[in-house]
Formats: structure tokens, C-alpha cells, sequence
């Protein structure tokens, strides 16, 4: 979990992780294993699209589905298993102003 109260990061230091980026959202990043084909992380784009999920492409080749709750995240791994998935929830304490 990362610090939401650090505004004195970077632009460069946030597009590291998605946590630092996404901080007031729910996401899953999907990235594939070694010697997995990006086939499988294409089939999962293409399905977080039209589920309706807002998606972005990371540059390291994962993905990242934003707004996606516990039950989403969990069918997406258990339909993608060749993908590594790491989900982060919202952290509330980001919320706050």
C-alpha cells in the first residue's frame, strides 16, 4: 500500500506503480508470466472492454482496469489464470481532502 498523503512525489515516481496513480480508484493490472503469449493479455483487454471497464496500457505491457470491484478482479484472474493479477482496492483514507 502506498502513501496517499506524499504530494511531493514526482510525475516520474508516480507512473511506477499504479497505486501512486490511481489513487482514489479500485484497479486490477494484469501483466503475463514469462513464456506466456500476449494473446491471453489481449483476451482480457478486450474483455474488460466490453464488460465496460475503463482500461489503460502501462508501458511495461500490462494492463490496468480501473473501477473493477473483489468479485471482477477474482473472475478475471480465475478466466485468465497464464496472468499475474494484482488488485488494489480504494483506499479510503485517499478520499479525504
Amino acid at each position: 500500500m502506498y502513501d496517499c498523503l506524499a504530494p511531493e512525489l514526482t510525475k516520474a515516481t508516480r507512473e511506477l506503480h499504479p497505486a501512486l496513480r490511481w489513487k482514489t480508484q479500485s484497479w486490477l493490472r494484469l501483466n503475463a508470466k514469462r513464456n506466456t503469449s500476449p494473446l491471453a493479455l489481449s483476451k482480457a483487454f478486450a474483455a474488460a472492454t466490453s464488460l465496460g471497464f475503463r482500461t489503460e496500457n502501462l508501458a511495461n505491457g500490462s494492463i490496468v482496469i480501473l473501477n473493477v470491484d473483489l468479485q471482477d478482479a477474482l473472475m478475471f484472474s480465475r478466466r485468465y489464470p497464464d496472468l499475474l493479477a494484482e488488485y488494489e482496492p480504494i483506499n479510503p483514507f485517499c478520499l479525504r481532502k
